[in-house]
């Protein structure tokens, strides 16, 4: 079983998705942060429970990812950020992924990117 961090970008990368330029577990790189130029996506992982508890164990493991999309700051006039993350969450849900949480898009004070804010997860039997 992949870590619940590894298991998004694989699907992500899967999808081929345009405009996603890269796609980024736990960290950005230093040399990437004050990037404005390409749409990132950083992926970290925020559970890894014991799920599914009987006879005194666990059969399975709760597993949460949070999903960072830092948008470049100047976009095509064409695309629309909020069908992007749709079609996305929708492709989540239909890979078993719950949709926990969406956030509100928010702008960095300092790069002026605009930044979302998703958070999955999914049980999973081992």
């Amino acid at each position: 079983m992949l870590l619940p961090v590894s298991q998004v970008p694989s699907l992500v990368n899967s999808l081929n998705l345009t405009w996603i330029d890269k796609v980024y577990l736990n960290t950005i790189p230093k040399d990437d942060l004050d990037n404005t130029t390409s749409t990132v996506m950083l992926l970290q992982e925020t559970d890894s429970s014991p799920a599914y508890l009987a006879n005194n164990t666990f059969k399975g493991l709760a597993m949460g990812v949070e999903i960072q999309i830092f948008y470049k700051v100047h976009l095509e006039d064409d695309f629309n950020p909020l069908e992007a993350e749709i079609g996305l969450m929708k492709v989540l849900k239909d890979s078993g992924w719950l949709i926990v949480s969406s956030q509100h898009h928010t702008t960095d004070p300092d790069t002026n990117q605009v930044t979302k804010t998703i958070y999955v997860t999914k049980n999973e039997m081992i």
